[in-house]
């Protein structure tokens, strides 16, 4: 009896988790227990796809960030410049 109450809805849960699917929604479906929700419609779809406003701010970041990794590769040219200057100087003096 313990089985039956217990183990059985959570192994049911725990396969329809595994099958990608919601175990509550499958619970709901199979009881009849579902809800009186409108279906959404779908919007239409143009013709042309718009820029999304999450796409403008993401651009920006990307053309920072390039900048940066720009920056940063000069940085670490002139860098290394300096380094085999020093060595050069190093070995001079000696």
């Amino acid at each position: 009896m313990l089985a039956i109450i217990i183990i059985v809805p959570l192994a049911f849960a725990g396969a329809s988790y595994i099958n990608g699917e919601d175990p509550i929604a499958n619970f709901k479906s199979l009881t009849g227990m579902e809800t009186t929700e409108q279906p959404r419609e779908a919007p239409a779809q143009n013709s042309k796809p718009k820029e999304k406003p999450a796409d403008k701010p993401a651009q920006e970041s990307i053309e920072t960030l390039k900048k940066e990794n720009a920056r940063l590769k000069r940085e670490i040219k002139e860098r290394d410049q300096a380094i085999k200057d020093l060595q050069e100087q190093l070995k001079n003096s000696q």
